[in-house]
């Protein structure tokens, strides 16, 4: 009787798939209790649920922002733009957000572009008192550049060589970085990292001598007494790490970056119990740092609270869904808490243990190996395949990962065109990567433009064929001023012909005397920044924004040329001389 009740109960269910607008509600409500992680996943379900709505989007990005995932939040404002050019307010959004990321000549070229577009909207006042705060920030350092044109590109070089240095290319790094650190001794930053990179192929002496002249110096820098202490550690010089390990552990750090660099030095030196307790400080500053959330999750499994491990894990998979690190990490310690495994400590890098990684190569060679129609349902069915090659895309094998992409532009659907757009924006690939992607976006028929991080900048790329033959050197140093000048005919009254075609030489004869011509990529670049340069030597007002977009070229394009001319004629004094 009982099973019969039962069973006309069950048969009474009916299934109920919730919309869009459900799971966004339960989002909001997680965002006004401030749990933003849960609302992540709601946010994410909404949007699955209907991905034309642009006010779920818009909210996620909100969201993200205020969670301090600047970049993330921009890939969507740029995404809901690219469907919806009407949606002017994300301009002053990407504003707020390349704030956030410091680049502050971007940022103002986003406000003034919502200001342009609408100059009475909702966040019209905001964004001209950011702009004005900005502009006064740009005075300061176009002063900083008259006084030292030298600096930015010793700062350049000491940049490049960090991004060679987190991308693993060490000789590279060297080779920036000295250049930074011999035209400038004082820049402390480039020194250290220098150090770092002598020490990762294997120049301990070099690197401890080079930490040894910071700390001269600077005997409380924090980054110069971390990297030594690790050096020594490494070498097995315990009695002197401990030294310097407590000349910081004694001062009173509350700068989140030089905590972050005192952790990972514990890290190394496994001082598990000193990580867990630093984390929680710096937890403070940045809760949803998934890179961090993992080392505080190691630190918890090394010291054996296993349960606060695997909490600090489903965090990370909760902020980033498609990783599956945290994943594998969980069902790790699910193994221990259950007593199927045996206990060893773990390493804090955010990367699966070395026999999982080659299990998993190993694991991407053989599906890449399958029969087509084999391949092609797993891709279709289930999401295991598309995470595993999600992780392939992080090795540090360019070969393993070209032959990925090639592979999922070869499903040519949806899935894999949003696939291929979302490597695009992935700020860490190198050009050769990204032009792959773009091609292989091109072969499908993809519809254009293509958003992709270039020269560190999100720009729309659209994909022309190769042109065979184009003009010679010559043609293109002259068809610049002559471009400039044709542009400015319109504008301005008294002559200046000559004046452009002077300043333009002078670049040219520095060029051809140091026989370092740039590959000039778009004339229209350098067009714009020899008209600022003129308007500038001249005391003219001129809305740079505007000038970079009468040339339909990016406003930190023209402003890096510009900065380039201001620096070739101070160095030859050509202009000058020509004029006397």
């Amino acid at each position: 009787m009982a099973k019969e009740l039962f069973a006309k109960k069950a048969n009474r269910v009916v299934p109920f798939d919730q919309n869009g607008e459900f799971f966004y509600r339960k989002a909001r409500q997680h965002v006004e209790n401030n749990n933003y992680i849960n609302a992540l996943s709601y946010y994410r379900k909404a949007i699955e649920k209907d991905p034309e709505n642009s006010e779920y989007s818009l909210d996620l990005a909100e969201v993200f922002t205020e969670m301090g995932y600047f970049h993330e939040s921009n890939q969507i404002l740029f995404s809901v733009m690219q469907r919806d050019s009407s949606r002017i307010e994300c301009f002053y959004a990407i504003g707020c957000n390349l704030l956030g990321l410091q680049e502050y000549s971007k940022a103002e070229e986003c406000l003034e572009r919502y200001l342009d577009l609408d100059e009475f909207g909702p966040y019209s006042e905001e964004a001209q008192d950011l702009l004005e705060v900005l502009q006064s920030k740009e005075f300061y350092l176009d002063l900083m550049d008259d006084f030292d044109p030298g600096k930015e590109k010793t700062f350049d070089h000491a940049m490049r060589g960090k991004d060679f240095l987190d991308q693993g290319d060490y000789k590279r790094a060297i080779r920036e970085l000295s250049k930074a650190v011999k035209k400038e001794p004082d820049l402390i930053f480039a020194k250290n990292n220098l150090a770092l990179a002598y020490f990762c192929t294997g120049k301990s002496d070099q690197a401890i001598e080079t930490s040894r002249e910071v700390l001269a110096e600077y005997p409380q820098n924090v980054h110069a007494n971390c990297n030594i202490a690790l050096f020594l550690y490494e070498k097995g010089e315990m009695k002197a790490c401990d030294k310097y390990m407590g000349q910081v552990l004694n001062q009173k750090v509350e700068d989140p970056e030089e905590l972050y660099k005192i952790v990972v030095t514990l890290c190394e030196m496994k001082k598990h119990r000193k990580v867990n307790k630093m984390l929680k400080q710096l937890l403070q500053y940045k809760p949803y740092d998934t890179n961090l959330l993992h080392y505080m999750a190691v630190s918890c499994y090394n010291l054996k609270t296993f349960r606060a491990a695997y909490d600090y894990w489903d965090k990370v998979e909760k902020l980033a869904p498609n990783n599956t690190i945290s994943s594998y990490y969980k069902h790790y310690v699910k193994g221990m808490m259950s007593g199927e495994r045996k206990f060893k400590e773990l390493p804090y890098h955010f990367q699966v243990p070395y026999d999982e990684m080659i299990r998993r190569v190993k694991k991407i060679n053989e599906l890449l190996k399958l029969p087509r129609a084999d391949l092609v349902d797993k891709w279709r069915n289930g999401d295991s395949l598309l995470s595993l090659l999600n992780w392939g895309l992080d090795l540090n094998d360019i070969l393993i990962r070209k032959a990925i992409l090639h592979v999922v532009a070869s499903f040519r659907d949806e899935k894999a065109e949003r696939f291929l757009r979302e490597f695009l924006l992935r700020k860490s690939e190198g050009e050769e990567l990204i032009r792959e992607a773009l091609a292989l976006l091109k072969d499908m028929n993809a519809p254009e433009p293509f958003l992709a991080y270039v020269d560190d900048n999100m720009v729309e790329v659209k994909v022309r064929a190769t042109r065979k033959e184009g003009p010679g050197k010559e043609e293109i140093l002259k068809e610049i001023p002559d471009m400039a000048i044709a542009g400015m005919k319109e504008l301005y009254l008294k002559d200046f012909e000559q004046d452009i075609h002077e300043i333009w030489n002078c670049v040219v004869y520095y060029w051809k005397a140091q026989d370092n011509m740039p590959e000039i990529r778009k004339t229209e670049g350098w067009a714009a920044a020899l008209e600022l340069f003129y308007c500038v030597q001249e005391d003219m007002t001129i809305n740079r924004t505007a000038l970079a977009g009468s040339y339909h070229v990016a406003y930190s394009t023209m402003m890096n040329h510009y900065r380039y001319i201001c620096e070739v004629i101070e160095n030859t004094e050509v202009l000058n001389s020509s004029r006397e």
